[in-house]
């Protein structure tokens, strides 16, 4: 059978197989990192939260101030429009009109009826802009339909508004709308047109100054148009009129924003604040990053403190170590240095005395070894002497106890009673039984000295070979008896073919009552290495017993049943142990046994 061979285990990795000297740098940064982590992640969150907190007062704060800030410009710009309006007459509007058109951010003055219909006009740009259902193109006498007729005629008659912006050709326009009385009753309304006119460098200033990369977008009260004071900008992407409070959205060239919508008051505008959620974290993010630098300088000074500690450590453990292998090779003129008073220094000095005591022991322990010695090499010549006293002495009585026997039988047999002839011939089958237990017994005590010759040995011939030996003694054509083919193995041949001779010899004996005996002789594997065996179909045995089948003189089946020493089975287990083997038995009563074998190449 082939050697195990031992098979590549995949990566693990085990805290227990590092050294101390790798542990302890090891453990300190796992304790460090654990720390730092914890205490980082609690601080962080902490100063996030609070950091979000404080970016969100700070937009609602700046919310409302901006909302109060247009809020008192657009009531400062009523006023002054309402002024205007005082001073209009049908008949007298172009000093008025002219002195509103003073203003370069007001392209167009209305006078307009209640129902909307421009009366007279002033502009410095296309009317029909700001005129539905016009019938003239005249500036001053346009009788044309005003834009913001749905919002005047809607609006209370006694209320003054900012109105909402207007995209009137490639601009944004927003109207300011004051009442023209006459004897305490409505006659009209003044529109002055403002155009939305902010430089985006302004825009950006505005940005800066409020700070965190600040939005400030204007919306019509109804989400049609949305405008940053310098050109229209798309509308949130959040519905503005369920917002309460803040809410956080993606805002394109932003990233993640939070922003706060309050409407402004005498406008029909939202305003919406929106501070960049990455810029208000900012100095949370720099303390991260200067918490992960201090951690990981915090972790490499730990690891170096701990790899010095360590080393201080495991420098005397070293020693302790090389000394253990010198005492374990039987070198005991090794002690290790005392040079400190700790606990390493006490087991340094307990070693010490344990290596004397050890030295001191060996020595007798030697001394008993070479005596036990002396005292079994007599023992085994006595052994050898006894055995060849065994097979030389007693054969000689037993070869004239044989002969003899013979003899009577041979002259005296014609006048020997049945009785007589039997006992005659118990005694020639049992001296033969002693011959053949004497030398089994010789056998199996030699074979303990006896040294493995390993060679490539072919299975298959030398099992046939055996076959051929033993049936010999049986009548021809008694038996089927079928060998597969074996694999080879590396082994002793001469004591793998007593190995053979018993278990075939076995097979033939246990089966030879059987009407139509079979003996296989094959072999299978377990993945491991081959295993041969030998199946019968003979009488069989009691598992229970099993334990006996290999011992010296430990018989299952009586004498008279089967012949046999009782030895047979207990040599082939030594041969197979010698081998480093294992042999074993399956059976039933009855239905035959199968003997198994493995053997080891090594």
């Amino acid at each position: 059978m082939g050697s195990k061979r031992s098979e590549p285990r995949p990566f693990s990795f085990s805290f227990n197989n590092l050294s101390i000297r790798q542990q302890l740098p090891l453990l300190i940064c796992l304790l460090l990192l654990s720390l730092i982590l914890t205490f980082g992640a609690i601080s962080y969150f902490g100063i996030r939260k609070a950091t979000l907190g404080i970016g969100q007062e700070r937009l609602r704060s700046l919310t409302g101030e901006l909302t109060s800030l247009f809020g008192q410009n657009a009531k400062s710009m009523l006023a002054l429009t309402q002024a205007s309006a005082n001073q209009v007459t049908v008949s007298g509007t172009k000093a008025v009109f002219q002195k509103i058109m003073q203003d370069t951010l007001t392209p167009r003055v209305e006078l307009v009826d209640t129902s909307g219909n421009v009366l007279s006009a002033q502009t410095r740009t296309k009317p029909n802009l700001f005129m539905v259902g016009q019938d003239r193109k005249d500036l001053i006498a346009s009788q044309g339909r005003s834009i913001i007729a749905p919002e005047i005629t809607a609006k209370h008659p006694d209320s003054n508004f900012v109105g909402k912006f207007y995209r009137l050709g490639d601009s944004l326009y927003y109207p300011i709308i004051a009442t023209v009385t006459s004897d305490r009753k409505i006659t009209g309304f003044l529109v002055r047109w403002r155009v939305v006119q902010a430089s985006p460098k302004s825009v950006t200033q505005l940005s800066q100054l409020l700070g965190a990369n600040a939005l400030l977008h204007f919306g019509n009260s109804d989400g049609s148009i949305w405008t940053d004071m310098a050109k229209s900008v798309p509308p949130p992407p959040f519905d503005i009129h369920t917002v309460k409070d803040i809410v956080t959205y993606d805002q394109p060239g932003l990233g993640k924003a939070m922003a706060s919508t309050l409407p402004v008051p005498g406008t029909k505008w939202i305003i919406l604040v929106a501070l960049s959620q990455s810029a208000v974290l900012e100095a949370a993010d720099r303390l991260l990053y200067w918490m992960i630098g201090f951690g990981a300088l915090l972790v490499g000074v730990g690891m170096l403190v701990a790899w010095q500690i360590s080393r201080n450590f495991t420098r005397r453990l070293d020693r302790l170590s090389h000394a253990t292998t010198a005492l374990a090779s039987g070198d005991y003129s090794s002690p290790v240095p005392v040079d400190r008073h700790d606990e390493l220094g006490k087991l340094a000095s307990d070693f010490n005395s344990m290596a004397l005591l050890v030295a001191r022991a060996h020595q007798s322990l030697e001394q008993q070894v070479q005596a036990r010695t002396r005292e079994l090499e007599a023992a085994n010549r006595e052994l050898e002497s006894f055995s060849y006293s065994v097979s030389h002495d007693l054969r000689a009585p037993l070869r004239a106890v044989s002969g003899y026997a013979i003899m009577l039988k041979e002259d005296y047999e014609d006048s020997f009673d049945a009785e007589a002839k039997r006992i005659t011939g118990n005694i020639i089958s049992n001296v033969k039984m002693m011959g053949r237990l004497i030398d089994d017994l010789i056998a199996f005590s030699r074979l303990g000295k006896r040294e493995v010759a390993r060679r490539n040995v072919d299975m298959k011939a030398l099992a046939e070979a055996c076959t051929s030996e033993l049936l010999n003694g049986w009548p021809e054509e008694k038996f089927n008896l079928v060998v597969s083919d074996l694999p080879g193995c590396f082994g002793d041949e001469d004591l793998l073919k007593q190995v053979w001779l018993n278990l075939i010899g076995n097979a033939l004996k246990y089966s030879s009552r059987t009407d139509t005996p079979l003996v296989e002789i094959g072999h299978t594997g377990n993945g491991i290495g081959t295993i041969w065996f030998v199946r019968d179909n003979g009488a069989g045995f009691d598992m229970k017993y099993a334990d006996k089948l290999f011992k010296v003189f430990q018989r299952l089946h009586s004498q008279e049943e089967f012949e046999g020493t009782g030895i047979g089975l207990a040599l082939v287990r030594r041969i197979i142990e010698k081998h480093k083997g294992r042999i074993w038995a399956e059976s039933a009563p009855g239905s035959g046994a199968v003997f198994y074998f493995t053997l080891s190449e090594q």
